[in-house]
């Protein structure tokens, strides 16, 4: 149950920060001026990109036992974490200029 939750909260933080990263660093921008935008940008970019990551990761180093589980999650994973990252590195590289 644990994982599960692991799983989806993951997938949901890492979607929000992937799809909406660029309003999000505006937001921080605005919150906090002493937070560059192309520094907020790439923290918002590569934290998503870690989540879609790690999240695999860390389920085949945890989940030896359910296996239908884990290959639910990886597909999961990289069916919405491919679309998401490239969109989201294309937007980060637009910014870099």
């Amino acid at each position: 149950m644990a994982y599960t939750a692991y799983v989806v909260i993951g997938l949901i933080l890492a979607t929000i920060l992937g799809a909406l990263g660029q309003n999000i660093s505006y937001d921080l921008n605005e919150r906090f001026p002493a937070i560059d935008l192309t520094k907020a940008i790439s923290s918002v970019t590569f934290i998503s990109v870690g989540l879609f990551i790690i999240i695999p990761i860390s389920l085949f180093i945890f989940m030896k036992n359910e296996k239908t589980f884990l290959i639910v999650s990886v597909i999961a994973c990289v069916l919405i974490g491919l679309p998401i990252s490239i969109w989201s590195l294309f937007v980060w590289l637009m910014w870099m200029g």
